[in-house]
């Protein structure tokens, strides 16, 4: 990240690591913090340095499963978070659970093509507008 980003744009996290919205959680990866800490408008920092670290390995899966998804698609053509991370939502207050869609399947088709790749303790549920993913 630019040493030249003004302080005020950058957010202190549990861990200590100050982090601008727009850095990508995982290397390489598709996923933006800002992904997982904004819902409906909203930016929630992880309130633990367990909540960050879940965010994180939660990322890290989420790339997994959007390269079974969108293997022969272009890179903008992949999973679109709707809600990640928000402390007052019972399936969303960890970082281990996330909604999601696509940008050009429907929800029938992800499912259809992550079930095969979700272990045994993750969670995939799919409804007509988005796809629940749970880490644990």
């Amino acid at each position: 990240m630019s040493k030249h980003i003004t302080p005020n744009y950058m957010y202190n996290f549990p861990s200590g690591l100050n982090i601008h919205p727009c850095r990508l959680i995982q290397r390489d990866g598709t996923l933006m913090w800002k992904h997982a800490l904004l819902y409906q408008g909203q930016l929630s920092l992880p309130a633990t340095e367990a909540h960050e670290q879940h965010i994180i390995k939660t990322a890290q899966r989420l790339e997994e499963l959007n390269s079974w998804v969108s293997r022969d698609l272009e890179p903008w053509n992949g999973i679109k978070i709707i809600a990640w991370y928000a402390p007052h939502i019972e399936e969303l207050a960890e970082g281990i659970g996330v909604y999601f869609k696509h940008s050009q399947y429907d929800t029938n088709q992800i499912s259809d093509i992550l079930s095969a790749h979700i272990q045994s303790h993750e969670t995939l549920n799919a409804n007509d507008r988005y796809v629940y993913f749970k880490r644990c």
